[in-house]
């Protein structure tokens, strides 16, 4: 069954809080979104802005948001095409950078000295993330900023259907079974959402039809092993051709 009326209510109110207490501790110029196209990160962005234009009591106030894009080696061309209706539907201006995690934290911390911290769409069931604090620094070997975690509680229900209930715009390929996104190279639809067409042909239930969420990234690879946002973790593909879906069938 899809995971459409999942209660998120509570989960969103504690967000709320996190990023209050950021907006209150950080000025906005001191502050970036860290953004991949993945559903988490969407979830984030949808919230903080938001969040934001009620604190600004201004429509606009996503122009003055910075929002990285971290731009995968191999990423899908969905996503990237995701990115520009991101763009379009917020009023906002994404800045890309790729590479890994560490070496894009340290490039945009060298390009912009007033950043002090980082929104990431971080769970705890995201790999070595069970133990992390709302807001805590990041590790003594990574560049120095603060992680700033709002989604830290939220499941893989509640994310989705967040998203669909209040039509948030996401990355078609959720559409198609992807469940975990990371390059070309690494990820296929999730086999649990595969189911055969009457023709005998292989289809893919969408991602919000998973019945266990702690089955995301069983579509994911383990070609490569890297350390990403800060912690050790791992990161085709023929797709849909529209790139988004904002009502939830």
């Amino acid at each position: 069954m899809p995971c459409l009326y999942c209660e998120f209510t509570g989960t969103v109110v504690a967000s709320d809080r996190v990023l209050r207490r950021c907006f209150e501790r950080f000025q906005l110029k001191e502050i970036f979104l860290s953004f991949n196209g993945g559903k988490d990160c969407t979830a984030l962005l949808d919230i903080t802005i938001n969040i934001l234009q009620d604190i600004y009591k201004r429509k606009d106030i996503a122009k003055d948001l910075k929002i990285v894009y971290i731009r995968t080696k191999g990423p899908f061309k969905e996503i990237e095409e995701f990115v520009k209706l991101v763009e379009k539907h917020y009023d906002a201006k994404l800045m890309v950078s790729c590479g890994d995690m560490k070496e894009t934290l340290q490039r945009i911390l060298d390009l912009d000295g007033n950043l002090q911290a980082c929104l990431m769409g971080t769970r705890r069931t995201d790999p070595y993330c069970q133990d992390l604090k709302f807001m805590q620094k990041t590790d003594p070997n990574w560049p120095q900023i603060i992680r700033v975690s709002p989604l830290l509680n939220w499941s893989y229900h509640q994310i989705w259907s967040y998203i669909l209930q209040r039509k948030v715009p996401y990355c078609c390929l959720y559409s198609i079974g992807y469940t975990s996104i990371g390059s070309t190279q690494n990820t296929l639809p999730n086999p649990y959402l595969e189911h055969k067409h009457s023709s005998g042909t292989k289809l893919y239930h969408p991602a919000w039809f998973l019945a266990d969420g702690s089955l995301e990234r069983a579509g994911r690879s383990t070609l490569s092993h890297q350390t990403t946002n800060g912690h050790a973790n791992d990161q085709n593909i023929n797709a849909c051709d529209l790139c988004v879906s904002t009502n939830g069938v």
